[in-house]
């Protein structure tokens, strides 16, 4: 095989990983906006529960600590409920600009025009994943704020089922 082959088909596996890469990217967003809508479906209805248990827990006692936790807790699931939001507003994704890059590149050979087009790809995927993973750090976020939540609940039974024993 001759050089100029050699670099044509050494471009064309690089075109190829930058978009395999890009199919994986998408595909991760996709399911990081199903896992932060399944979460911000959890936090809401947690809250209803959270209401009513706490409706019957604040009527067994007089403890202001119970009733502080109680409030702490429900400030936990709605801020997890506004990061999810938040997470879930639209954002944009970078996208190759096909038109732009074919006035730019149109006089130039097909070897370098696909390395460049690989290179531009990839530096667009790396950006993209650069916004996925602060979309899975508030994801994170949403989950330790929700444990939190129900931690403080169990703290609040605890709390109860002391006082109640005395």
């Amino acid at each position: 095989m001759n050089s100029i082959d050699e670099n044509l088909e050494k471009a064309k596996f690089f075109c190829e990983l930058a978009l395999k890469s890009g199919e994986h990217i998408q595909k991760a967003n996709e399911q990081l906006g199903e896992k932060v809508r399944w979460f911000i479906t959890s936090a809401s209805t947690l809250v209803p529960i959270v209401l009513g248990v706490g409706y019957y827990i604040l009527q067994q006692t007089t403890n202001y600590w119970v009733f502080l936790l109680f409030f702490l807790s429900l400030i936990s699931l709605g801020s997890a409920i506004i990061i999810g939001m938040i997470v879930q507003r639209p954002t944009s994704l970078l996208v190759f600009d096909a038109q732009n890059f074919m006035n730019e590149f149109r006089k130039k050979n097909r070897i370098y025009i696909i390395n460049k087009s690989a290179a531009t790809w990839s530096d667009i995927f790396a950006q993209n994943r650069e916004i996925i993973n602060s979309k899975e750090n508030y994801l994170y976020a949403m989950v330790g704020l929700i444990c939190f939540s129900l931690l403080l609940l169990v703290i609040v039974f605890l709390m109860l089922g002391t006082t109640i024993w005395k």
